[in-house]
């Protein structure tokens, strides 16, 4: 997709001449209590913030004073990645430039963080980042950063188009969302039933181990993924950072698809993943086999729940370390219906919805890259 843009008309402009990073302060006794944003607030390559925080809450920072209103652009100066919109009125950090157009028929507010946004800006902001350890943007060169500005009525429709992309991509994280809550409640009502059982009776559980790094037969080649439980991210393992060969392989414990593996040690312990590719895991790891595509999802799921995990960590010991025993693991009890049913399909489709959601986002995060780059410049 081109847009086709004549940019003859386009203007270069500085950008003080049309924005301003905004100082009002937030006064409690006259403000009262307010949404509050906070760096981990703000998504990376997100451009809507739809996190908040509350004045009111035990964690707000007590120097957070800087106000913002409906529409401002956040941008925080030592995390450039970082540039989002706020839909309500509230506070923010030191740390985060509040910024607004000066006039708005010069420069559209809704085309604003756009341009922040473009790969074109965060070059520029990196090339100017300050400090030698902990860098940041200030606003000296922030203000004198140049850039083509369009027309009134061509940013308006850039950004029209812009804006049309984004409540798609908000509209996919909600159906999403949906679907994850759907899950969340049938599992709460699982956990809160009477009927449970060991996770032993519900499938073999198989501690793994590490073939010896002396041998190098066992590692001189990529055939078999070698699982640990820093790779144990979500809800389906797929992937490893190391690989080892056939007989390395079988010199460990072969992970057949759909196992589920659980990290039972350390700051890991408890997380959990279905098996997408056969592979071996190392010790830190003990798996539940032997269960079909369906149970083993659920098993994961209902694990991952925080019922499980707390069922998971009143199974473990403490000596130096955190560790859950694969003897602890057959023990522990979870929700485990005749019927599951119900269970399966709302897992299923909560899977589905969020494989679906992820493929139409990075479709519209490549569209969205390529119109961004066409209009402010810098590569796809």
């Amino acid at each position: 997709m081109s847009l086709n843009l004549d940019k003859s008309t386009w203007k270069r402009i500085t950008f003080s001449d049309v924005a301003k990073n905004h100082n009002n302060y937030f006064v409690p006794e006259r403000d009262g209590a307010l949404p509050f944003v906070a760096g981990p607030h703000i998504d990376p390559g997100e451009i809507s913030i739809v996190r908040y925080g509350s004045t009111t809450d035990d964690d707000f920072p007590p120097t957070f004073k800087r106000m913002f209103q409906p529409g401002d652009v956040l941008l925080h100066s030592r995390g450039i990645e970082k540039v989002g919109v706020v839909d309500r009125s509230g506070v923010t950090g030191e740390k985060l430039f509040v910024l607004r157009t000066l006039d708005s028929d010069v420069l559209d507010q809704r085309f604003l963080p756009w341009l922040l946004a473009s790969q074109t800006a965060a070059d520029y902001f990196t090339a100017n980042f300050s400090g030698s350890v902990n860098k940041f943007l200030n606003w000296r060169p922030l203000a004198a950063m140049e850039f083509d500005l369009p027309p009134l009525d061509e940013q308006q429709r850039l950004a029209d188009l812009l804006w049309a992309l984004e409540r798609h991509r908000l509209s996919i994280r909600e159906r999403a969302d949906r679907a994850w809550d759907a899950a969340a409640v049938a599992l709460r009502h699982a956990w809160e039933a009477e009927r449970k059982v060991t996770v032993g009776d519900i499938g073999e559980c198989v501690t793994g181990s590490t073939p010896s790094k002396a041998n190098v037969d066992y590692w001189n080649s990529e055939d078999v993924p070698f699982y640990t439980p820093s790779e144990i991210d979500g809800e389906f393992i797929a992937s490893a950072r190391q690989q080892v060969s056939l007989a390395g392989a079988k010199a460990g414990r072969m992970l057949p698809k759909n196992a589920v593996a659980v990290a039972c040690i350390g700051g890991d312990l408890g997380k959990s993943a279905v098996v997408i590719e056969p592979g071996i895991s190392n010790q830190q790891i003990t798996s539940v086999i032997g269960l079909p595509a369906d149970d083993a999802e659920l098993l994961q799921a209902v694990l991952a729940h925080p019922l499980g995990r707390a069922a998971l960590k009143a199974r473990e010991t403490t000596t130096i370390v955190r560790k859950l025993n694969k003897s602890d693991l057959m023990k522990v009890k979870v929700p485990w219906p005749a019927d599951r049913t119900t269970l399966h399909t709302v897992i299923r489709a909560r899977r589905t919805a969020i494989v679906s959601a992820n493929v139409e986002a990075s479709r519209l995060a490549s569209l969205q890259s390529g119109l961004t780059a066409e209009i402010f410049g810098g590569a796809e």
